[in-house]
């Protein structure tokens, strides 16, 4: 059993409340999971995806106030590229970043693919791919503020700057990874799982990336359930990388590997999903803790403050 999939990303900001304007007004995710860092509990945690929480589609988000700016390097998930079904579909949102005073460049060929980067005001780095044949998802589209045929549906995949290619894709390949290239020489690889990619770039600079407001932390691949979970585990720890073992999120369960260049790569299940505490009609709309924070509920809500 292997990873199939990209799960989620998850990624740091120091202001949550255009951070959530950002992703559900201007580009049109739905907020379906209000929660806390379980390991931090006085900062949010949310989740944007389409309308059901699908896998695969959600891109969350830690609030640190505190945290300074991101320092670009190497050794880092560098990008985090969005589905759109067209390249009609980048149009339209290059139109609405010019609109809006957002970030962007031009339309490119990245990879055999199309695409646009673009960044927000934290200079968090995304693109919108162009995947016709994807029908995985249920796009919220803004709740109708943005054209259907032009929504994002999902994540297409993830860019990994580092400064060796061949370790990471060997790691990539023994957590389910396909790759065709020339593992010694190349310094560009897609490794695919399933539909999505992870791209891997060689930057042999001695500049590794510090973390800050506008980086992605993580990203997660996902398999189906908790035994194939614990197969990657055995999988990993018998080759001897660093891992947390399992951990219950409430809403999947995760296993956090210490990949080359010190990225941190998770593994989780599709199941139980965000339904799991809240209707599907009313997902995102009130704080959801997992049991283990219940009792704290009154301490923790009164740290936070109100996102509307």
């Amino acid at each position: 059993m292997s990873a199939y999939g990209i799960h989620h990303v998850s990624a740091i900001t120091k202001d949550i409340i255009g951070n959530h304007d950002f992703f559900t007004e201007f580009l049109g995710h739905r907020l379906v999971k209000k929660t806390v860092n379980q390991d931090s509990t006085d900062m949010y945690h949310l989740f944007y995806s389409d309308y059901k929480g699908t896998p695969g589609t959600d891109v969350t988000f830690f609030e640190i106030g505190l945290a300074p700016k991101y320092t670009p390097g190497t050794n880092s998930i560098s990008r985090t590229i969005l589905r759109v079904p067209s390249t009609e579909a980048i149009e339209y949102f290059r139109t609405r970043m010019d609109e809006h005073g957002v970030y962007h460049e031009g339309i490119i060929d990245y990879f055999g693919e199309t695409i646009m980067n673009f960044s927000d005001e934290e200079g968090q780095r995304f693109a919108l791919a162009a995947d016709p044949e994807y029908n995985g998802s249920e796009p919220y589209a803004g709740g109708g503020k943005i054209p259907a045929e032009y929504a994002i549906t999902a994540i297409f995949g993830v860019e990994l700057t580092v400064q060796y290619l061949k370790p990471m894709v060997q790691f990539l390949q023994l957590l389910g990874g396909e790759y065709e290239g020339d593992i010694d020489n190349d310094t560009k690889a897609r490794v695919r799982f399933g539909g999505d990619s992870v791209f891997v770039v060689e930057s042999r600079t001695t500049n590794v990336e510090k973390q800050g407001c506008g980086s992605v932390h993580h990203f997660a691949l996902r398999v189906q359930d908790e035994t194939s979970l614990t197969e990657i585990q055995n999988r990993v720890t018998k080759d001897k990388w660093r891992n947390s073992g399992i951990v219950d999120r409430h809403y999947f369960k995760a296993l956090y590997i210490s990949a080359p260049g010190n990225i941190t790569v998770e593994i989780s299940t599709d199941t139980p999903g965000f339904t799991i505490d809240e209707p599907l009609e009313t997902l995102g709309e009130a704080l959801s803790l997992p049991p283990f924070l219940e009792e704290d509920r009154d301490f923790i809500e009164m740290r936070l403050h109100p996102l509307n």
